[in-house]
Order: C-alpha cells, then sequence, then structure tokens
C-alpha cells in the first residue's frame, strides 16, 4: 500500500517521536545513536564495496547503464530489487553475486524479466553455505544437463541429484549433514524438479517429460540459475570453486 505524503510525514514523526521518549531511557540514547551510525556505516560500506564489483565487471558505467534495456520499466525495476539486496547488511556475503546478476541481467537479452526476477529472490533466500555446495554440485552436473540446442547433452535428460551419493562425494569439502541441509533448502527454492523436463509442444504449451515420484533431477533452470549469478568473464566462479 503506497502511503501519501501526509501519511509518510505523519509517519516520519511518529517515528522521531517514539525515538525521543526512548532516548530518555537511561543507557538507551546512546544505544540508539550508535545504532544508527552503525546502520550509516554499514551502508556506506556496503555502497564502496557495490561500485567495487561493479568496476571489476563493466569498463565503461555510462554504455552499460545506457542499455535500452535498462533504462526500460523493466530493466529499473530489475536494478532496484539487486541493488536492495546488495546494499542490504544481512546478505553482505552473497553482494558480489548480486553484482554479477546485475551485469547479466542487463547483457541477457533472451531471459524473461520475471524469471530474472525470480533468480534474484532465489539469490536472496539461499544460504552462502548452500551457494557454496551448489558451485560444487554445477561442476558436477553442467556437462550432463538436457539444455535446448545442446547436442553434447545427455539423452536421457537431466542428471538426479541423489543427496547421498553427493554428500559421500563432497565430503572431503563439506560435512554430509551440511551437504544435505543445503540440498533440500535448494530443492524448497525450486531449483531441483521431479519432473525430468518440460518438451514445448506444437500448441505452444509445455509437457513434461520423464516424472520421478522421489527421485530429483538437475535440471536447465538450475543450469541457468548458477550462470546467472556467474562471473561470465574468465573461469566461472561462485563461492566455493574458486579453484
Amino acid at each position: 500500500m503506497k502511503l501519501t505524503d501526509r501519511e509518510k510525514d505523519l509517519s516520519e514523526a511518529l517515528s522521531g517521536t517514539a525515538k525521543s521518549a526512548l532516548s530518555l531511557i537511561p543507557g538507551l540514547g546512546q544505544a540508539i545513536a550508535g545504532w544508527d551510525a552503525y546502520k550509516r556505516s554499514s551502508f556506506d560500506r556496503n555502497l564502496k564495496r557495490t561500485i567495487s564489483y561493479l568496476k571489476d565487471k563493466v569498463d565503461d558505467f555510462e554504455s552499460f547503464f545506457s542499455d535500452d534495456w535498462a533504462r526500460s520499466e523493466e530493466g529499473q525495476q530489475f536494478a532496484r530489487k539487486v541493488f536492495d539486496s546488495a546494499f542490504d547488511a544481512q546478505m553482505e556475503d552473497k553482494q558480489e553475486l548480486f553484482i554479477n546478476a546485475l551485469v547479466n541481467g542487463v547483457r541477457d537479452k533472451e531471459t524473461s524479466n520475471l524469471e530474472k526476477l525470480k533468480f534474484v529472490d532465489i539469490l536472496r533466500h539461499l544460504s552462502l553455505a548452500s551457494l557454496m555446495i551448489l558451485a560444487d554440485i554445477h561442476l558436477m552436473f553442467k556437462s550432463k544437463v538436457k539444455r535446448p540446442g545442446r547436442p553434447g547433452s545427455s539423452v536421457d535428460g537431466s542428471p538426479l541429484v541423489d543427496p547421498g551419493n553427493i554428500a559421500q562425494e563432497l565430503s572431503d569439502k563439506y560435512h554430509p549433514y551440511l551437504i544435505n541441509a543445503s540440498i533440500y533448502e535448494m530443492e524448497s527454492q525450486g531449483l531441483f524438479s521431479n519432473i525430468h523436463e518440460w518438451r514445448k509442444a506444437t500448441n505452444g504449451k509445455y509437457v513434461s517429460g520423464t516424472y520421478f515420484n522421489e527421485a530429483l533431477s538437475y535440471t536447465d533452470f538450475t543450469f541457468r540459475f548458477v550462470e546467472f549469478i556467474t562471473t561470465k568473464e574468465g573461469p566461472k566462479q561462485l563461492p566455493g570453486n574458486k579453484r
């Protein structure tokens, strides 16, 4: 619900009044002042890091942000969502990935705006531990994923995600329980599916291919999400696969 200017003024006045009242409590006034200073410092730090990451990935800011899509309503909506996430102190450990998403989102002319926004939402909700483990799972499966126009992919469809096998395979880097918990977290965000693949029919609609009652597969959607938050130039890098 959008507030009117009068409602905004009232809200700010009430907020200021509440702060003034709370500051009368011994010790709490200093805490509030310290919190405000911390929030300002946190924002300044995140802003500087965001600009630094952008400089590493974009040669010409003016040219990059002059892109027709970036200047469109959809592009600006996408950019605002990314920057809101990048400036969030609770997501500071994923800041570079948000900037990767911004750069790839502006350059990618094929992915729909709705899917780009969904990818940002998934990135917001996944923990850093899950993203690190996903990076290693991607290395295991990316050459086997069945993708449109990719003749080298498996004719049997996308590879199966077996939590036990993956936990054993990656147990030299992570505890198996951590891997299992992360896999379930990824599943909750829709990155793995019990539908092997979706095929487009002649009427333009999609029909589901092979279906598994229990097994999950590493799909084209998962592949595209990882690529969307990954540095495109040079070696593919996500936290956890920097070799």
